[in-house]
């Protein structure tokens, strides 16, 4: 079965990780599938180059004339660009006949272009709707629009959304925290969580004093935030994991970094290989997100799979595979005083934080792997087909 995993562009982030990591693991499992890219240029050059070692790309706009490349971002968006609008109209009339099988999509926009080759070239898809587009307009840009325009805004992101859940088989999600809006949109429409997977370590790894963070930091992110904690708790070491998408963002964040006197504090590691990422989350006393992604929360999900229990924003989907207080800790987005409260716990008493880890490791390692995710896939691809 020749099946196209697809993503707009290839940057660094937990979405084209889970991608990349689905087209190994089917085609371990014989399948024929490939990482179907929408847009060559990104904005994170050589994301995952140890990870896309064996993987097979197909970079849609490389078989269009450069003219209809053209492409830029939207004023005050930090993705929505004009090839999620143009691409729609030009990518169909460059997939063959008889490629692609099905479609597993990732991310909304992305669907923009999925929809109409699947209407054009009849190739049935299913997406991850991390998160919708109403969803992000209103948690992201709430305060960058005039009331007037949000709200015409909020009417057309609404629009879009049914659009794109109404073409799609199964709306495939990563936890329950959109469902109701998904169910208002069409209540007959199959939802089904597949949650993402991590590699466990075969070998725990002796721990360090350190808290992790661990993102691909760009403005929404919030490194700021930062601040706030070690005000409570000085002299608390955090090291911060992960590719700066704007240097100039990184420039001025290390910059007030100098000004308040953190940098015993704060250790910006920067992007590293996943080799590098995976003995820094083995080798950290937790992970803390301050910052909710709710469609899932790849982070607390690869420090389990390391033995590193981790405080995370309640509510994200991967909050649905752990019992909080036994395996991490969920707390209110930005609750500074409870978030300083579990630090001091588990810094204070490593033995404790050890052991909470150890237990997020094994409930990893006995539920979750890439090819049980691969398996669901197959079943819903194989459910979709046969229905039609």
């Amino acid at each position: 079965m020749k099946i196209g995993i697809v993503i707009d562009r290839l940057n660094v982030g937990g979405v084209e990780k889970i991608a990349i990591e689905e087209v190994i693991a089917l085609r371990q499992l014989g399948e024929d599938a490939q990482l179907v890219v929408l847009r060559e240029k990104a904005v994170v050059q050589n994301a995952f180059p140890d990870l896309l070692h064996d993987v097979p790309v197909v970079y849609l706009d490389k078989r269009l004339p450069k003219l209809l490349r053209f492409s830029f971002p939207f004023p005050v968006f930090s993705f929505f660009s004009l090839f999620h609008i143009t691409y729609p109209l030009f990518l169909p009339f460059v997939v063959k006949k008889k490629e692609f099988d099905y479609f597993i999509v990732h991310g909304t926009y992305t669907c923009f272009s999925v929809a109409t080759i699947s209407k054009i070239k009849k190739i049935q898809f299913s997406a991850f709707i991390w998160d919708p587009i109403s969803y992000i307009l209103t948690r992201v840009y709430n305060k960058k629009f005039f009331a007037p325009l949000l709200w015409l805004l909020k009417k057309i992101a609404y629009t879009l959304d049914k659009f794109l859940i109404n073409s799609m088989d199964t709306v495939l999600v990563g936890g329950s925290a959109h469902n109701a809006f998904i169910r208002r949109i069409n209540q007959h429409k199959p939802i089904k969580a597949i949650y993402p997977a991590v590699h466990p370590l075969k070998r725990l790894l002796k721990k360090d004093d350190y808290v992790l963070m661990v993102t691909a930091w760009k403005d929404g992110k919030d490194p700021e935030y930062i601040f706030e904690i070690i005000k409570k708790l000085p002299g608390i070491h955090i090291k911060m994991v992960g590719k700066w998408t704007d240097p100039l963002y990184r420039q001025k964040f290390e910059k007030i970094v100098q000004e308040k006197g953190y940098n015993r504090e704060i250790e910006i590691v920067g992007a590293v290989s996943e080799s590098q990422l995976f003995k820094y989350y083995a080798q950290a006393r937790v992970l803390l997100q301050t910052n909710d992604d709710r469609g899932f929360g790849m982070p607390a999900m690869e420090a389990a799979g390391c033995g590193t229990t981790f405080i995370i924003p309640r509510g994200q989907g991967v909050c649905d595979l752990f019992i909080d207080g036994e395996d991490g800790f969920y707390t209110k987005e930005k609750d500074t005083k409870t978030i300083c409260t579990l630090l001091k716990r588990l810094l204070e008493n490593p033995e404790l934080a050890t052991s909470i880890g150890n237990k997020a490791w094994n409930h990893v390692r006995n539920n979750y792997s890439w090819e049980k995710h691969a398996l669901e896939l197959k079943q819903i691809i194989n459910e979709n087909l046969s229905a039609n």
